[in-house]
């Protein structure tokens, strides 16, 4: 995918958590002075959101052409090219560090946590706000099954650590945290569109490209669709959140 379509996945995955998002902002008291860092900050899905809050907002990425692209959208964006286990700023230079979606894509999320940590003050707050559970997922009917299963093997071949979620408290621990809270996000299933239907589908075609042939997908895609719109689909995967104040 170009960028422009991973932006497009990106948004689409922040408005999954954009009720918890506003949720957990809501315990941490961010003001226009915060300074705020997002870790893996990807094509600047969330960083616009944030310059709602504070303008000290910062974001890091290791693909250089995403914060290219990010720039094009919000221009005074404050980007770095960097990696999550070597943060390019000081101790204590934030009051609030998050990812999204990020730390399940890293062979060592541990140490990224600790990096997070390591960046924000004390007292301020580390958020992981949505890490899936891909080995826990319910899919249905059975064409659903038979997809997710298909996907899944693609994801792992692609050097995701499919049950991240339910590793999260541990993870966080690991790195040092001693305070704090984990949870998961709900599920919702309102009567199926065409237009939702073709942007989680547009994820899922980009992941199984990576193991099935097009007309393969294709297949797959018409039969999902049939039974998308009788209405009785369902795919939940297990999506967990870990807030952590740094002590």
């Amino acid at each position: 995918m170009d960028n422009q379509a991973w932006h497009q996945r990106f948004v689409l995955q922040s408005l999954w958590t954009k009720q918890l998002r506003n949720y957990l902002l809501n315990q941490i008291n961010l003001d226009s002075n915060s300074k705020i860092l997002e870790v893996g900050s990807g094509t600047g899905a969330l960083l616009s959101e944030n310059l709602a809050i504070s303008q000290h907002v910062f974001g890091i990425d290791f693909d250089h052409a995403r914060n290219i692209y990010a720039k094009t959208l919000v221009f005074d964006l404050n980007l770095s090219t960097a990696d999550a286990y070597q943060l390019p700023f000081p101790n204590n230079s934030f009051d609030f560090c998050f990812c999204h979606y990020l730390l399940l894509w890293l062979k060592h999320p541990t140490d990224a946590l600790k990096e997070m940590r390591r960046v924000t003050r004390q007292g301020g707050f580390v958020i992981a706000f949505a890490e899936p559970d891909y080995d826990a997922r319910i899919d249905y009917p059975e064409i659903f099954k038979e997809i997710g299963t298909k996907q899944n093997k693609s994801l792992k071949e692609q050097g995701i650590q499919l049950n991240t979620g339910r590793r999260l408290k541990e993870l966080f621990l690991a790195a040092g945290f001693t305070s704090l809270t984990m949870g998961m996000l709900s599920g919702e299933w309102k009567i199926p569109n065409q237009q939702t239907f073709d942007l989680e589908w547009e994820i899922i075609s980009y992941d199984l490209s990576k193991t099935l042939s097009q007309e393969a997908i294709s297949t797959l895609e018409h039969q999902a669709h049939l039974a998308y719109g009788q209405g009785t689909a369902l795919t939940f995967i297990p999506t967990f959140y870990a807030i952590a104040e740094v002590m």
